[in-house]
């Protein structure tokens, strides 16, 4: 059998292929719910908004809940969804919901 190629060149290119070959195996495969629910908690994912159903954005994709598991979406619609939570980002920029048992701007307590 032989040898693979010891110049760097040749290893960088490998690893590169290597690596884009588990993303893509990972990005095909419904991840589990506990799994995404533990990259929230870490912070390695994040979810557009405080909303059910919200996408998750990881690995430079998002991701949409099914009953399987978490799937990744195509290129196509994660420009798609890049573009939409900027605009939601720009949207909630200056909102914040009152702190519970705060008043609202007319002085009423909400409860």
């Amino acid at each position: 059998m032989a040898e693979p190629s010891t110049e760097p060149g040749a290893w960088a290119t490998r690893m590169e292929l290597l690596r884009d070959s588990a993303q893509q195996r990972v990005l095909t495969a419904p991840m589990p719910h506990p799994a995404m629910e533990q990259l929230l908690a870490d912070a390695k994912a994040a979810a557009m908004g405080p909303f059910e159903g919200s996408p998750i954005h990881y690995m430079n994709r998002w991701w949409r809940q099914t009953e399987q598991g978490w799937v990744a979406l195509d290129e196509a619609a994660t420009v798609q969804l890049d573009q939409q939570a900027e605009r939601y980002r720009a949207a909630t920029a200056g909102h914040q919901a009152p702190a519970p048992g705060s008043t609202t701007s007319a002085g009423a307590n909400p409860q």
